[in-house]
């Protein structure tokens, strides 16, 4: 399991709200950073990976994309990301 996980996320987000589930159920604890309701947040996505595509992750200090583009969510994708 990572021990330290940042969420980089939007409320309106479809696939951020079904990833926070997963995670919730999948007992891993992670820091939530919605890009809308504290733009800074956004700044630094932008600063990081050059755009403001959400979800993304920091998983023990690894940047990675928590979406497949133009796929829905889906748990294996999920369990790929995290290694279980």
């Amino acid at each position: 399991r990572p021990s330290h996980v940042v969420m980089y996320s939007a409320e309106l987000c479809g696939d951020c709200q079904k990833l926070k589930s997963w995670m919730d159920l999948a007992g891993i604890e992670y820091e939530n950073r919605d890009i809308r309701k504290e733009p800074h947040y956004g700044e630094d996505l932008q600063r990081k990976t050059g755009k403001q595509a959400v979800p993304y992750l920091i998983i023990n200090g690894e940047w990675k994309r928590g979406y497949e583009p133009g796929v829905p969510f889906s748990e294996p994708f999920a369990r790929e990301l995290f290694g279980v």
